[in-house]
């Protein structure tokens, strides 16, 4: 895989068996180094991100801390981190000029960071009980839970710090070494490499969360690092234009403000999209709780990790179909249909959870609506990339992606506390029985996922009256270009 300039021509038409994107030039073999550069990355950083989301409710549970708390920690502080770190990130990787590029430093440096931070959540336990020994006598109240949790707390922040770099930033490196006839080859494999990982943490190593929860963060670390390192030596980036004068030329940080809201927030269509990924975060906030729903039904962390897992590679060998729907039928309209079809399949969860099943009939009621779940879930990850891709302007795509990611942060934000509490009032009301009030997970997915499909609808209106299937131009962008002129 070559760095060329081409007399400052960008293109990424093939060329004599070379393949261009901007001033990067790739043989039939550079292109497959970097799929499998990229992909690699792609499989160890969704395999770590779906350990500490997934571990550290139970290690909180089994310190006794409250839902509220527990949400907090796992949703709430990391996303209010996200809402606020996210646009700045955006912008100064858009505007960095470094030896290495504008993506790859910030995924190449805080990879260190991110698996120190790893490793220490993964010894919470002990860190906490062993500070507990040294301040114990100091604050007579302070248990060795508490410490915990209090650990846990920290160690969140300090990590989600370093990986919101990550977080933000690894999806726009692809726009930028990826040349455009194959990345919607690209982005089909990564999608089916993301649900592999995620199939086999639940499949294989999920039943070992409880009793080996050191070693599976330590070699979460050891396999991220390692990963990162080796990508961010091996990926190059091309060439870029010096960074837009206009925000050089703006020396008020309440100007950039200003304009990015009045940009972002300027029309409806984006208003609702936006509006729509805030409910969508209220609904699935909740879901930090799913494990608990299943476990107050009988099923073990064993069955609960195989379901997923399993269901997970359906999902994934569903991927490539579901992504021809949405070429074929527009994004927009598929998740229209996916949203209504997974409010019905949440009622159903509703009628089932609420009635005391035997043991083995509630494991296979459990599995089969979650294997009903699998192509709506699948459509909706299927549509969701192409649908801003779709919508926002090209010009300012990483802004207005940014605005997306805020006001989906701020709805998990806001949807971890208010989820927290709901369990914890219903837990006063039904404390005669155990774990029940775990079921009501699906009501409060119900009703926030109806408010978002009825969102999305609003923008499909809006996006008819806009233009449509044949017509449709995000609305800003020629406000943009009259600015930039």
């Amino acid at each position: 895989m070559n760095k060329i300039c081409l007399d400052g021509k960008a293109t990424d038409r093939p060329e004599g068996g070379r393949y261009h994107c901007g001033t990067l030039v790739y043989t039939k073999a550079g292109l497959f180094t970097l799929f499998a550069w990229l992909l690699w990355g792609d499989f160890c950083f969704t395999l770590m991100e779906g350990i500490w989301p997934n571990i550290l409710p139970l290690v909180l549970k089994s310190e006794g801390a409250p839902n509220t708390v527990t949400a907090l920690v796992i949703t709430t502080i990391p996303n209010l981190m996200n809402f606020f770190l996210n646009p700045i990130i955006s912008t100064i990787s858009d505007r960095h000029r470094g030896r290495r590029g504008r993506r790859i430093p910030f995924l190449l440096y805080s990879a260190p960071f991110i698996s120190f931070f790893l490793v220490l959540m993964g010894f919470s336990r002990e860190i906490g009980r062993q500070l507990h020994a040294w301040m114990g006598d100091w604050v007579p109240h302070l248990t060795p839970a508490m410490m915990t949790v209090g650990v846990i707390c920290v160690l969140i922040v300090l990590f989600r710090f370093f990986e919101l770099f990550v977080a933000t930033i690894f999806y726009y490196l692809f726009k930028d070494v990826v040349p455009t006839p194959f990345m919607g080859r690209f982005l089909g494999l990564f999608r089916v490499i993301g649900a592999l990982a995620g199939a086999m943490f639940n499949i294989f190593f999920f039943k070992y969360a409880e009793s080996h929860t050191a070693v599976i963060f330590l070699a979460a670390a050891v396999l991220y690092g390692t990963a990162f390192l080796l990508m961010g030596l091996n990926v190059k980036e091309g060439e870029y234009p010096p960074p837009d004068a206009r925000l050089t030329q703006v020396r008020s940080p309440l100007a950039v403000i200003r304009v990015f809201f009045s940009e972002c927030f300027s029309h409806r269509i984006f208003r609702r999209l936006f509006a729509y990924s805030a409910l969508a975060g209220i609904s699935g906030a909740i879901n930090v709780f799913s494990i608990f729903m299943a476990f107050s039904i009988g099923l073990t962390i064993d069955e609960v990790g195989k379901v997923a897992g399993f269901s997970a590679i359906v999902g994934m060998l569903l991927l490539y179909p579901m992504g021809a729907l949405v070429d074929r039928y527009h994004p927009l309209r598929v998740t229209i249909i996916a949203q209504i079809a997974f409010c019905t399949i949440t009622i159903f969860q509703w009628v089932f959870l609420f009635y005391d099943f035997p043991r083995d009939v509630a494991f296979w009621i459990y599995a089969s609506l979650l294997g009903v779940s699998i192509p709506i879930l699948a459509a909706n990850t299927a549509a969701s990339l192409p649908l801003v891709m779709r919508l926002f302007p090209h010009e300012q795509f990483g802004q207005f992606c940014s605005a997306n990611a805020m006001c989906s942060a701020l709805g998990i934000s806001l949807g971890g506390v208010l989820s927290g509490l709901f369990l914890d009032a219903l837990k006063g009301r039904y404390s005669n029985q155990g774990d029940f009030y775990y079921r009501f997970v699906p009501v409060w997915n119900s009703v926030f996922m109806s408010l978002a499909a009825l969102m999305m609808i609003l923008v499909y209106r809006e996006w008819n009256r806009l233009g449509g299937d044949k017509n449709y131009r995000p609305p800003v962008e020629d406000n943009f270009l009259q600015k930039s002129r």
